[in-house]
């Protein structure tokens, strides 16, 4: 009897295992996809900063907004770390941190939708 009721556990939990974890990597994707955004706001607003025709306001804000923003993505790699680890992936940093390279972002038409059904996977 108690070898039926372990059979049975591990044949449901499975796919409730197996659905959680696609929900999880569909969840890093979406964070690594916001990891690639931050760096490209980044590198518009560095643009921006050194154009002549740059405002007094962005050119005192702007250095604190690059400053802020550097702190997050070491804060989105640590997490987009974790989140690997926690997937069974390889623990190496996913993003390449420091480098101001990051890996090649999937070619997409400007404006296209990042939106996912939550109840397809």
């Amino acid at each position: 009897m108690k070898k039926l009721i372990l059979v049975l556990f591990v044949f449901i939990a499975s796919p409730v295992w197996a659905q959680s974890g696609g929900h999880a990597s569909v969840g890093l994707g979406h964070g690594e996809e916001g990891y690639l955004h931050l760096e490209e706001m980044m590198k518009h607003l560095e643009f921006s900063l050194k154009m002549q025709d740059t405002s007094e306001e962005l050119k005192t804000h702007g250095p604190v907004s690059l400053k802020h923003a550097k702190e997050a993505l070491k804060h989105y790699n640590e997490a987009l770390k974790h989140g690997s680890e926690a997937l069974g992936r390889p623990a190496g940093m996913p993003m390449a941190e420091g480098s101001g390279e990051s890996a090649p972002a999937p070619q997409r038409e400007e404006g296209s939708s990042h939106s996912h059904d939550e109840g397809s996977h």
